[in-house]
């Protein structure tokens, strides 16, 4: 199929398809976020005791940084829902906390929000009242500073002004100019580091929290640590002279084995061979117990009678005669039985 050039066609509506794809491109490129597929988002809710001058398309802020917008601002009952988007993918905590505050000096206002907690916050998720701020507005803060002067004494704050004027024009230029510059060094390390000194104070709570919740323990712990102290303090004398007699025994220990060696040396040599022997001879040395244990019960139940020895002996060895002529109670210096 040949392709007609464009001098051929219609100039007309080659002039008029020109102009609508030209418009169709530059409102895709107006609208590009709200493309299906383009700069995906997540919808979140907020609800703020008020929200007055905060309107939908102003910006929502993580950590200063702007990750989506306001999409409404709605009177729910005695509060305000935000509907508010971030880009896909960047996780909010499950206790987030969400404030309004003031972009510029002109009074334009935008959402901060705050990540907070271990779990995550559901898509279409809402932050309640309890975890959302408002900025100050007037009304509220001419209350506060009637309840100031309501609580100040004025007499006393007239001197403390007075006496701050006094010191504040005996300081040379350059040396408040110094302090100021000072100042504003520290705020903007401060500034710099606020994730740091965040998380410090987070650990710092949470060492806070452990050790409130344990301090029956560490009480109980330091007692017992005291007790053991002072124990060892009486016992210091005994374990001072115990260590002195140890090393006493080991400088003898080694005296000893350095003037004789070789005598220890060949003792411990017998010692083994005699080990050696006993081992061979075990089965005759438990046969040998044995028996005499035996003998030794013979023994106690022949003497066992008195001061004489119960012997039974055949009379073709010892005659008859004999045996009469002993009696009952022999005399132990005559005779035969003497």
């Amino acid at each position: 199929m040949k392709i007609r050039p464009m001098q051929e066609r219609n100039q007309i509506v080659v002039g008029i398809l020109g102009t609508v794809i030209a418009l169709v491109v530059v409102l895709m490129a107006m609208n590009l976020q709200k493309l299906p597929g383009v700069n995906p988002t997540d919808s979140y809710h907020a609800e703020f005791a008020n929200a007055d001058g905060l309107k939908s398309g102003d910006d929502v802020r993580v950590e200063g940084i702007n990750v989506g917008k306001v999409s409404s601002v709605k009177v729910a009952g005695d509060h305000v829902d935000v509907k508010f988007t971030v880009q896909s993918g960047l996780k909010l905590g499950d206790t987030s906390n969400a404030s309004i505050e003031v972009a510029t000096v002109l009074g334009s206002l935008f959402m901060q929000v705050e990540s907070a907690g271990t779990g995550q916050l559901s898509a279409g998720g809402t932050i309640p009242v309890a975890r959302t701020t408002v900025p100050y507005t007037i009304i509220g803060a001419l209350d506060q500073f009637g309840e100031f002067s309501n609580n100040t004494d004025l007499p006393k704050l007239r001197d403390s002004l007075s006496t701050l004027a006094q010191t504040m024009s005996g300081i040379a230029p350059a040396d408040a100019k110094a302090a100021l510059k000072g100042l504003a060094s520290v705020s903007q390390t401060v500034a710099a580091n606020q994730q740091q000194i965040t998380d410090v104070l987070q650990a710092a709570n949470t060492i806070t929290s452990t050790l409130n919740s344990n301090s029956a323990s560490l009480v109980g712990l330091l007692t017992q640590a005291d007790a053991f102290l002072k124990l060892l303090q009486q016992r210091h004398q005994v374990i001072t002279q115990l260590l002195t007699d140890t090393a006493s025994l080991g400088n003898q220990l080694s005296i000893l084995i350095g003037k004789n060696g070789a005598q220890l040396t060949g003792l411990f040599a017998n010692l083994n061979t005699v080990t050696a022997v006993l081992v061979k001879q075990k089965d005759d040395l438990q046969t040998a117990i044995v028996n005499l244990g035996q003998f030794s019960v013979n023994i106690t139940n022949a003497t066992g009678a008195g001061p004489w020895l119960d012997l039974l002996t055949p009379t073709a060895v010892v005659p008859d005669n004999q045996i009469v002529a002993c009696g009952r109670a022999p005399k132990p210096s005559t005779g035969p039985c003497g």
